[in-house]
């Protein structure tokens, strides 16, 4: 199928570049390494919920050991910081991949930079897509009923992993959500289909360019692949 460059408007909220780590350095001192060589220019540190938590159950929990302590802001980017994860997002209006791949990977090299990464444990690039107003499994190409009923028409929160490639593309797609957006004080009804494109081995940094952008088409094409063609055609696509 021919994969559009740009779709307008942009349905796209939150787009994520993220890295899991093992480091040579002790939990504790992570952030403030990457804090004194990466953050210039981002905006005041905010300590996350997690780090509410005695350090103990931190530690020893397998659901908080991915999560991360701190978020930072520049601008459109937002970054996150954790003793095994680094992660760049773009939060809000999308700059466009051109962009945010300069962004990604200019980020990834200062931190290999810092000769302080063991090993890349996890590679991975989410996009989160919001349609305000839309039941998106009408607009998709998905079709799942029991006997002759569309269970479709119900609320719906569909979780499915697939192999894309050598990638693994969790998709997420929910038609009851309920988002609130800067500046707006009541939350808007919408459907959300959200890609998480992830590769789990041993990734070298020398390589991570080539990855960012295999991972960006695999996303793109799973994405597009979702939405029937006289629904995309209302989003003005440009090939």
């Amino acid at each position: 199928m021919d994969i559009p460059t740009k779709i307008t408007p942009c349905p796209i909220v939150e787009a994520i570049a993220e890295l899991r780590l093992v480091t040579n350095l002790p939990d504790d001192a992570v952030f403030g390494v990457i804090y004194d060589k990466l953050c210039n220019g981002f905006g005041e540190t905010e300590k996350l919920p997690v780090l509410q938590l005695p350090e103990t159950i931190r530690s020893q929990d397998p659901n908080l050991k991915y999560t991360p302590h701190y978020k930072l802001h520049k601008g459109d980017y937002i970054m996150q910081v954790g003793p095994k994860v680094f992660s760049l997002a773009n939060a809000k209006e999308y700059v466009g991949w051109d962009t945010f791949s300069v962004a990604i990977n200019k980020m990834f090299k200062k931190l290999s930079g810092l000769k302080i990464i063991n090993k890349i444990e996890r590679f991975g690039l989410r996009y989160i897509n919001f349609f305000a107003d839309i039941n998106i499994y009408e607009k998709s190409m998905l079709q799942i009923q029991l006997e002759k009923n569309n269970l479709f028409k119900n609320d719906n929160n569909l979780t499915t992993v697939m192999q894309t490639g050598d990638f693994a593309s969790k998709l997420v797609i929910i038609n009851n959500a309920q988002v609130k957006f800067q500046k707006q004080k009541e939350t808007t009804k919408g459907s959300i289909i959200d890609i998480d494109v992830s590769l789990e081995r041993k990734i070298k940094f020398e390589s991570i360019n080539e990855l960012i952008e295999n991972a960006h088409m695999e996303e793109k094409k799973l994405f597009f692949s979702l939405l029937k063609p006289a629904y995309l055609k209302t989003f003005n696509p440009e090939y």
